[in-house]
């Protein structure tokens, strides 16, 4: 037995994906040592007032930053958690009652111990890989390709913030509930298993009140019913597997129902795009976003914000792919099924800024492509069968040569990013979420004055870099006990240079080069929908912003009115200078000062 067929038996062994889990559970537990890191200290403050019986709201609501009330947002700008430019209709409210769940247990548990929460989500994502590959077993075949499926879901870096970062475990429980929805469908469709007719609607249910991504189940099961169903002749097998997805879809359309009705949702952002409540607005930055997932999906280095590739290059990208695989996918119905259901699951990732942390579900498809690709270039000759031990037959002229020849072309760096790079990439990643997360806001806050007069004073920052959240501020500053000001103003936003013109004793006209929110850090509190115009204004407690010119909806000048003279006392000024908060001295009435952008 040479090299090949001894690794195809390893990869084709039945508890090839506890071994896989094990690998991964192992390259992920870097993050023991992480700590707590930003959106976990919100959280853990939460879950605490809750314990002493003084938080607002259910426990269950974790996952809220904006509850579309215009009066709590107003209140929210007044102190400074929220800026000014927040839409007012904001809302960021996400249903995810049974990951809180397990969030609340943590807290119950081992409030003080973090390596403990860490160990928590490590679980998960054990049971996940775990069950990732008994279904890649039932829709690939109990063989190598399956296994190596498994193994490079396992070793995946994109999943080192939902392994490795404790407020992102949603995703993990949601992904663990799906493929056991998946895998009780099949079991039920193709073994006639009476309880999985129940099972995986319930299932399914479960995985949509974990995580809204969730709803990326569907796409699974429609391509499971166009290729793994019922064999009794394509067109009837069709409309009877589709007509057997009812349940699924019943069961969706009811969480929904009951999910507005709670006034869970998103609207008024530009990173969060609910395609319920804004149809119009996530319909046009779905090609853009799909795109950008798609590279993610294949091994492109990002995150959110990065840059990606034009359309051409993913359109080409994904031709390749696609004919790569087209030998495979003639004779392996379970691959077919396992790639456009992956491919489906990009859509709902769409609803946020694209980001690797968002590939879980896609990446159940998007690892059995990866394998199928490998599976054809190592193949000699027509033999496609899932089998694993079926090892490349000898004859190459029974299939043709340019497909294999395509497929050793994209072999070659798929192995390479995939099952070299990305082991590597996800222990670094998930060790790393500290210092990549929590390090550079804390960071910036540390430039910020933290002295016991700030906390008489209002600390009003002329500028700064999109990058900074002024709600961490709170968080970070609440969480070492050093100094808070009383109320928080940020003027502006952008990551280019500023002119400030002070044209009287009361007020400063900003004009930023470029314009304001080009960015999609800043698109959070309001998105492109929600464009402002010349002649807008918000009025705040103790100020208004007045918007006198605009491009694209940018605002390209703004006017500042206090109530009290600039040189008051109880402000306290500060501006972004290159890499860090400095003292703003303010221009002399008729005078203008030129800030310069991030380096």
């Amino acid at each position: 037995m040479g090299g090949l067929q001894r690794m195809a038996a390893i990869l084709a062994h039945p508890r090839w994906p506890w071994v896989a889990a094990i690998l991964g559970v192992l390259l992920a537990s870097s993050s023991l040592s992480t700590g707590l890191v930003l959106d976990d200290h919100l959280h853990r403050f939460a879950m605490d007032a809750h314990l002493r019986g003084e938080g607002m709201g259910a426990w269950w609501d974790l996952y809220s930053a904006a509850e579309g009330d215009e009066a709590l947002t107003r209140a929210r700008m007044d102190q400074g958690l929220a800026p000014w430019w927040t839409a007012p209709d904001l809302r960021v409210r996400l249903w995810r009652p049974l990951s809180a769940a397990t969030h609340y247990l943590d807290h119950l548990a081992w409030p003080g111990s973090p390596w403990l929460m860490h160990a928590h989500g490590l679980l998960w994502y054990g049971a996940l890989v775990v069950g990732v590959g008994a279904l890649l077993r039932r829709w690939l075949g109990a063989g190598w390709v399956a296994g190596l499926a498994t193994l490079c879901f396992a070793v995946d870096d994109a999943h080192a913030l939902p392994a490795g970062w404790i407020a992102q475990r949603n995703a993990l429980v949601g992904g663990v509930l799906v493929v056991a929805t998946l895998w009780a469908h099949d079991r039920a469709v193709r073994e006639r298993w009476r309880p999985g007719a129940w099972l995986a609607p319930l299932l399914l249910l479960l995985a949509l009140l974990a995580v809204e991504a969730s709803v990326a189940a569907l796409g699974y099961l429609l391509a499971h019913a166009l290729w793994l169903g019922p064999d009794d002749g394509r067109p009837r097998r069709c409309v009877r597997a589709l007509g057997a997805l009812w349940p699924y879809l019943a069961v969706t359309i009811a969480w929904r129902i009951a999910y507005d009705a709670l006034g869970h949702g998103a609207q008024g952002s530009g990173v969060y795009l609910d395609p319920v409540r804004e149809p119009g607005v996530f319909l046009a930055a779905l090609p853009e976003r799909l795109a950008a997932l798609a590279w993610l999906q294949l091994g492109w280095p990002g995150a959110d914000g990065a840059t990606y590739p034009s359309a051409g290059w993913t359109l080409a990208a994904l031709t390749g792919l696609g004919l790569a695989l087209v030998p495979r996918l003639r004779c392996d119905r379970g691959l077919a099924a396992c790639v456009v259901g992956g491919a489906l699951a990009l859509v709902p990732a769409a609803a946020t800024v694209p980001s690797d942390r968002l590939l879980v579900l896609a990446g159940v498809g998007g690892s059995a492509a990866v394998a199928g690709v490998i599976a054809v270039a190592l193949q000699r000759g027509p033999s496609a069968s899932p089998s694993p031990s079926a090892s490349p037959s000898p004859s190459p002229s029974a299939s043709p040569r340019w497909p294999r020849a395509l497929a050793v072309l994209l072999g070659v760096p798929l192995v390479a990013v995939h099952l070299v790079l990305a082991p590597v990439s996800l222990s670094t990643r998930a060790g790393a979420l500290h210092e990549r997360l929590e390090r550079p806001q804390h960071d910036v806050v540390h430039t910020l004055p933290a002295d016991a007069s700030l906390a008489d004073q209002e600390l009003v920052i002329v500028n700064s870099p999109p990058t900074f959240v002024s709600a961490y501020l709170w968080l970070l500053r609440w969480n070492t006990d050093q100094a808070l000001p009383r109320r928080l103003r940020v003027l502006g936003s952008t990551f280019g240079p500023v002119i400030v013109q002070r044209p009287d004793a009361r007020t400063l006209v900003l004009q930023p080069v470029g314009g304001y929110f080009g960015d999609p850090f800043t698109a959070l509190a309001r998105g492109r929908a929600r464009p402002f115009a010349a002649g807008d204004a918000v009025a705040l407690q103790g100020w208004r912003v007045e918007i006198l010119a605009v491009a694209q909806g940018r605002p390209t000048s703004v006017r500042i009115v206090f109530a009290l003279p600039l040189d008051d006392p109880r402000f306290r000024w500060v501006a972004w200078h290159r890499d860090r908060f400095e003292p703003f001295a303010l221009p002399a009435i008729g005078h203008a000062v030129a800030l310069p952008g991030a380096p």
